[in-house]
């Protein structure tokens, strides 16, 4: 306990102590250091956090925008620097040479998946910390730079939800008319997407809306004969709005050590997979009462592995142009498609258990867009994530949703608990790929500072 005169003995000297560093701050401002190196500290913090803001607002990994802001900071000389980072937040802060600490926290209240941005961002990033340069001129660069991340048309956005539908509803066992029905369903979910943005509607009532309105049209059209399988159709589409990069995200955050980061993404894919199950379940619902002689005996089709690949690359297509990818990478960030699959299937053709063969196919994806990064000089992203998308269990996620529709529970947690491992596994193969990619690189570094 502190008593009264000890009490009074912290306070005689905490007075001191702020004359004291009053008078240093009085001293340096009239030389012109402080206020000369603090308005720098100020800004460098400022700049690297806005960089970082921007990154994270187009998506990219928590990894990336942390080290974004060290490395920033770090080439200006500043070593004491830390990032903490967390879905929708940033905190930063440095100590000057003087030990002052300095310190920014940065709210993103909105985002989505610009992968033309986090590579221009990426690009920026990389520049700052080889030339160095005036704070001025490093925020006309940043301004520059948010001005030439390109988006697509509202014509190109609709098309590319078609394209994922008609991909994924061949890729999943469909015929013609399931991956037609799917790319329609597709074109629903993906005006309904735009209206509820315009709304700014939460995520959680977003995908209800979204997969209520891709459930009831997908029976309505196998009501009317467009299609023999409504639920082929249903999975294709609802790709669009499965979290399965965000469950994958989560989880190798997770398992990488960035804890908090992780969680809050594992809780937002639960919250999205709720609304995706009673969405789904009631438009299913609804449909078949209104229509009661939809077919429910329809078999998918048991596509050639060739075939799947050509579905899984046109889906693959659809994601990158909703994401906003561009350049001339597109072609090599669609290749990894071609990739992963084939590589899962031979697993499994093998004997290879499920969740393991979707560890190698997605390890063989990481080793793909770790490769295709150092060669080109863009970031992993765009090409992990192309190439991830065919092994993203977007049917086991919706049969999950429609064994708990029917009642069937024990089916339900089997099929629950494959796809949850089909997630974590490839969590595991893209994080031990990058993590060795990683550490390779510091080793190169360290041997570069030895030399």
């Amino acid at each position: 306990m502190i008593t009264g005169e000890k009490r009074k003995f912290y306070y005689r000297n905490k007075e001191k102590t702020d004359v004291l560093q009053a008078a240093v701050r009085e001293e340096q401002t009239q030389n012109g250091t402080h206020s000369k190196e603090g308005a720098f500290y100020e800004e460098l913090l400022e700049f690297a956090v806005s960089l970082a803001n921007k990154l994270q607002a187009c998506g990219a990994e928590t990894y990336r925008v942390e080290e974004t802001i060290n490395r920033i900071i770090g080439a200006y000389g500043i070593e004491r620097v830390d990032a903490f980072v967390i879905p929708g937040s940033i905190m930063a802060s440095l100590e000057t040479d003087e030990g002052q600490i300095i310190t920014k926290i940065r709210r993103l209240k909105g985002g989505e998946t610009m992968l033309d941005g986090i590579e221009r961002y990426s690009a920026l990033s990389r520049r700052i910390c080889a030339e160095k340069p005036d704070m001025q001129t490093a925020r006309r660069m940043l301004r520059e730079t948010e001005q030439k991340v390109c988006r697509y048309s509202t014509p190109v956005y609709y098309l590319s939800a078609f394209l994922i539908g008609v991909g994924f509803g061949i890729f999943f066992g469909g015929g013609i008319l399931e991956a037609l029905a799917a790319g329609l369903c597709g074109l629903a979910i993906g005006g309904s997407l735009r209206f509820m943005g315009k709304l700014h509607a939460n995520t959680f009532f977003t995908s209800f809306v979204c997969s209520f309105i891709l459930g009831f049209l997908a029976n309505l059209l196998a009501a009317i004969r467009v299609c023999g399988n409504a639920d082929i159709a249903v999975i294709g589409a609802i790709m669009i709005l499965v979290p399965g990069f965000l469950f994958t995200n989560s989880l190798r955050d997770i398992i990488y050590g960035d804890t908090m980061s992780g969680l809050n993404r594992l809780v937002q894919v639960m919250l999205i997979a709720v609304a995706l199950a009673f969405g789904t379940n009631a438009g299913v619902i609804l449909a078949r009462i209104i229509f009661p002689w939809i077919s429910m005996t329809a078999v998918p089709i048991d596509h050639a592995l060739w075939v799947q690949c050509i579905a899984g690359l046109i889906g693959t297509l659809g994601f990158g142009l909703m994401f906003n990818m561009h350049g001339r990478g597109i072609p090599f960030a669609l290749l990894g498609s071609i990739i992963s699959w084939p590589v899962c299937v031979l697993c499994m053709r093998l004997g290879t258990p499920e969740p393991i063969a979707y560890l190698f196919g997605a390890a063989a994806s990481s080793l793909y867009a770790e490769i295709m990064a150092r060669i080109r000089k863009f970031p992993a992203t765009s090409y992990l994530m192309c190439a991830l998308v065919p092994l993203i269990p977007g049917s086991g996620i919706y049969y999950t949703m429609d064994f708990i529709r029917r009642g069937v529970l024990s089916e339900a947690y089997a099929k629950g608990m494959t796809t949850a491992a089909i997630a974590g596994c490839m969590a595991v193969g893209v994080l031990l790929v990058s993590t060795m990619f990683r550490m390779w690189g510091v080793w190169k570094k360290n041997r570069k500072k030895k030399a």
